[in-house]
């Protein structure tokens, strides 16, 4: 048996200016961080609250360790009235996450207040206020009318109000525009980051609806003023479902022109109001954006443009301004439809779109390729430029979005024509070398944004109301045009950037870098499959894939909860849910591993936010799927479940995909058992932890294969899955499937399975003590492979592709995809180690490999809602390494240490040069020193030897971790 011996040492961070006062920071109303939302806006009379602890600093400068809250007073004041609406006094309580408001019921429209003021073993904070106001409660607080037209193209909207010439104390406007809308007050674009709102729902159960404060806006403004909105298409078109991928236009049959709903209520000094409503009083035109799809582009005339029209001393009626007619809503409330404020953060481009909170690096690492995600402030420019076909540039980088160029300088009624693709040409096998930009995985879509200039000079074009995935650029009909002239926006929903993750490995660097820009790619109000071609919805399987990485690098929260409540719409009365929300294309009920996103983004998000009214929100729900799903189990057994896709773009085809639908239905009713668990559902646990039971007999039974030392066939897939489950393969012959699936493997040299399988696959390898051949997949470069897609002769991905081989043999797929996003997660939970469990106790398991050449670096960072983890681990030889944990405040943690070397032991442990735990080699005896401050427990495991040390929160650690053989 081999020995080793281990240093703990502590550090502590330095720094330059030490506070005296704390108070509580980063607070969060319903998920929302007052840092990045100026203006948060509710629509839940309890809302809950959360914040972080600031770092504590003894008399000599010194970081204080173990801060740990022992209580809050949290007070609510109704701004306006300066009434005390809800006083907690003093709550003895440890807890700083997700305090539900309990005070007097709140009132539609209106401002208010939360002071928080948080105790400790040793301080007092000071107060701090934050603000926060409501929305529209009830529909009879509406009292506007939809309107448009339903014989024209009427997209702009105009009218002009007087107001009281007295001071304003609020202004505020609730609007939505269905499918997409913009604001104009005195011809400003209100908030103009802002694009493609409102987010896509199916309108008939569910239209948003979105708020602004117009406070500051409207009382710079005297006498009279104009109101404008212009309307798009956005996905409330027939056309935009007929050709969408294999679609289900049955929802689409009930839209039509496009409509607006305003109200702006003025509260003025004088204690008097005001509203302002759409009804047929607004006049509208078709204004210059003559067409727009987000399928298909936009076309611009600019010779219809007309200079401040939204402002109220415009005079030019030349062209026609008509009333503007009633229509009807687009939410079917007799069929429980439901007219919602909008929760998650829109659609953005620019430096708005993306926040960072991570301390880590802020620019491309060596030998990553693309786009820097954090120093471009949401703006590509070109990086090259030729003449095939038109003016081509390349952006370097494959996202989603759209492009403006400028200085335009051409006759009046000139037509130019902008085309987008994710990649070029190269010479074919003839000879030929066509060069041009690549269309053919773009289905039956133009993707074509046109303009048809004024003639005025110096014009500007950018496409309103579509979007595209792209990474190149042709320019047709204006050969002037030049890099300068070009800028393009990534546009994806408004988030933060809360994780970093880098490794010595520029693979890992590359593979990280593309799971974060194929993320944002397709995070446009809900996740959808892919932002290029016509099949842009929401997949389930897509976003229950990817959500735990998405997680561990965003702040999604609210983004997931949105699409979580559009799942719940859809879900039918006998409790199926379809494979797309909407329900475009795909199947109702979905595949089992596509529906089984209900529960996996359910559970991830409790995981990533210790918020238990999530699992609360969505049991029922849940309930409901499983129990559908269990009416089917009981007529075909899970020899025989039903699927629709199995384990999707495999390398190697699985002979049995019931075994995969099997997967996610054993999954689904163990992860159930968990939350009835948490949430005291004691019956539920009982009656289904039996039914679990039940089922690994079953699946063992059928699916066993004891000739091959496997299940089904005994391909990678069919095995990983089975291992990956609970209690599913008897201990008697896990050994023996083990081997049979490492051996595949190794034999193999690659892993030869689809987007379920992969996400099993890493996981369950550094688990079961292969975490060499996990790194050893996870590095490769050849196919199929991650590192393969940018590692081949065609085209170097900045991407995540739709399958292992979108180039060159599955060319026609998708080049930008969220699916295969699953191994992001491993890179934080078992490269990195850190696993969350609902900010409760934070477990820091960094996987060390014994091979020192596969992986010897590795630096991440998750900025949680109690404060920033941050784990970093230098290898420096085979039997030495440096490991530096940060854990927040008002948080614990227990950090593991993996033998650095084959049936290793821990010898020694030491702290600030004490040592704290030694082995004696000879007899294993084995002794811990208490006296060490912040270290409350220390053990070992008797077989694996890996070494676990609970530490206290609030503090910076370093451990040096030797092998002395």
């Amino acid at each position: 048996m081999l020995l080793l011996p281990v240093v703990l040492l502590f550090l502590v961070q330095e720094t330059n200016s030490i506070p005296s006062i704390i108070r509580p920071h980063h607070v969060r109303i319903e998920h929302m961080d007052e840092v990045t939302h100026s203006d948060i806006v509710i629509e839940t009379h309890t809302p809950h609250f959360s914040w972080q602890l600031a770092n504590e600093y003894s008399q000599d400068g010194q970081l204080v360790r173990e801060v740990q809250q022992i209580g809050y007073h949290i007070r609510v004041h109704n701004r306006v009235t300066s009434e005390l609406i809800w006083d907690t006094d003093y709550v003895s309580s440890s807890s700083s996450l997700h305090i539900r408001y309990d005070g007097s019921q709140f009132t539609s429209d209106t401002r208010y207040s939360v002071t928080i003021k948080y105790y400790t073993t040793e301080r007092e904070s000071q107060w701090y206020t934050t603000y926060f106001r409501t929305a529209l409660f009830s529909l009879t607080d509406w009292k506007g009318q939809w309107i448009g037209s339903n014989y024209f193209n009427m997209n702009q909207l105009r009218t002009v109000v007087n107001l009281k010439p007295i001071t304003i104390q609020s202004a505020t406007v609730f609007i939505s525009g269905v499918g997409f809308y913009q604001l104009y007050i005195e011809g400003q674009l209100i908030d103009p980051s802002r694009r493609l709102d409102v987010g896509w729902t199916t309108y008939q159960q569910r239209t948003l609806y979105t708020s602004y404060d117009l406070t500051n806006i409207i009382n710079t403004t005297s006498g009279r003023m104009g109101i404008g909105i212009v309307l798009g298409q956005g996905w409330y078109n027939q056309q935009q479902w007929a050709i969408s991928l294999n679609p289900h236009i049955t929802l689409a049959e009930q839209y039509g022109p496009p409509r607006a709903l305003l109200q702006l209520n003025i509260n003025y000094s004088d204690g008097t109001n005001q509203s302002i409503v759409t009804d047929s009083s607004w006049l509208g035109r078709e204004g210059e954006h003559r067409f727009d799809s987000v399928y298909m582009g936009t076309t611009i005339d600019l010779r219809a443009t007309l200079s401040c029209w939204s402002c109220a001393n415009f005079s030019n009626f030349y062209l026609p301004w008509l009333n503007a007619s009633v229509l009807p809503s687009p939410v079917n409330f007799s069929a429980g439809g439901e007219f919602s404020l909008q929760i998650m953060d829109p659609i953005r481009i620019g430096p708005d779109a993306l926040h960072i909170a991570t301390s880590g690096h802020f620019d491309l690492m060596e030998g990553v390729q693309g786009a820097s995600l954090t120093n471009s402030s949401g703006v590509l420019k070109p990086i090259s430029q030729d003449m095939i076909n038109g003016q081509v540039f390349d952006l370097g980088q494959n996202f989603a979005g759209w492009c403006k160029i400028s200085s335009l300088n051409a006759s009046k009624s000139t037509i130019i024509q902008m085309r987008y693709a994710e990649l070029r040409y190269s010479r074919g096998i003839n000879g030929i070398d066509f060069a041009g930009i690549y269309y053919e995985n773009l289905d039956s879509i133009s993707v074509m944004d046109t303009v048809i200039l004024n003639g005025t000079g110096n014009e500007t074009f950018e496409p309103l109301f579509t979007s595209h995935g792209f990474r190149y650029l042709l320019v047709n009909g204006y050969n002037k045009i030049t890099k300068n002239d070009v800028e393009c926006y990534n546009a994806h929903s408004e988030t933060t950037l809360i994780g970093n993750f880098t490794s010595s490995s520029i693979v890992l660097n590359q593979i990280q870098h593309n799971i974060l820009w194929s993320q944002l790619s397709n995070s446009m109000s809900l996740p959808m499959g892919c932002p290029q071609r016509n099949d842009r919805t929401g997949w389930l399987g897509d976003a229950g894939l990817s959500v735990d990485a998405a997680l561990y690098n965003f702040d999604y929260i609210n983004f997931y909860l949105n699409f979580l409540t559009m799942i719940e719409d859809n879900q039918t009365p006998e409790g199926a849910v379809s494979d797309t929300v909407p329900f475009m294309t795909g199947f109702l009920p979905a595949d089992p591993n596509w529906g089984t996103a209900y529960v996996t983004i359910t559970w991830c998000l409790y995981e990533h936010t210790g918020d238990i009214s999530i699992l609360e929100k969505y049991y029922i729900g849940i309930q409901k799927w499983i129990d559908f799903s269990t009416e089917g189990y009981k007529k075909t057994g899970l020899a025989n479940m039903y699927f629709h896709f199995g384990d999707w773009v495999p390398v190697q085809k699985m002979s049995n995909n019931s075994l995969v639908s099997s997967y996610a239905f054993l999954r689904n009713v163990y992860t159930f058992v968990n939350m009835s668990q948490l949430l005291n559902r004691t019956t539920n646990v009982q009656k289904y932890s039996e039914f679990y039971q039940q089922l690994t007999q079953e699946w063992h039974r059928v699916f066993y294969n004891a000739t091959i030392n496997g299940y089904a066939d005994g391909s990678q897939s069919e095995n990983i899955l089975s291992l990956a489950l609970h209690n599913v393969v008897p201990n008697s012959i896990r050994t023996i499937v083990l081997k049979s699936l490492i051996d595949n493997l190794i034999k193999t040299g690659c892993f030869t399975g689809g987007i379920i399988s992969v996400a099993a696959l890493y996981p369950l390898l550094s688990t079961e003590g292969y975490h060499d051949l996990a790194l050893k997949l996870a590095l490769s470069t050849s196919y199929p492979s991650y590192g393969y897609m940018f590692n081949n002769q065609i085209q170097n991905a900045t991407t995540t592709w739709e399958q292992w081989n979108s180039l060159p043999n599955g060319a026609r797929s998708s080049l930008n995809h969220h699916m295969f996003n699953s191994i992001g997660a491993w890179f934080y939970r078992y490269l990195a180690g850190i696993q969350l469990n609902a900010l409760n106790t934070i477990s820091i398991h960094p996987r060390m490999s014994y091979r020192v050449d596969l992986l010897n670096y590795i630096e991440a960072e998750v900025v949680t809602i109690k404060g920033s983890v941050q784990v970093k681990w230098t290898r420096i030889t085979n039997d030495s390494v440096l490991l530096a944990v940060i854990v927040p405040n008002n948080v614990n943690a227990e950090v593991f240490f993996d033998p650095l070397i084959t049936n290793g032991r821990c010898l020694k442990l030491i702290c600030d040069d004490k040592i704290i735990w030694t082995r004696e080699s000879q007899n294993k005896q084995t002794n811990w020193s208490k006296d060490v401050i912040g270290i409350s427990d220390i053990t070992e495991h008797p077989v694996k030897g890996i070494l676990s040390v609970r530490v206290v929160s609030g503090e910076s650690r370093s451990w040096h971790i030797g092998d002395k053989l």
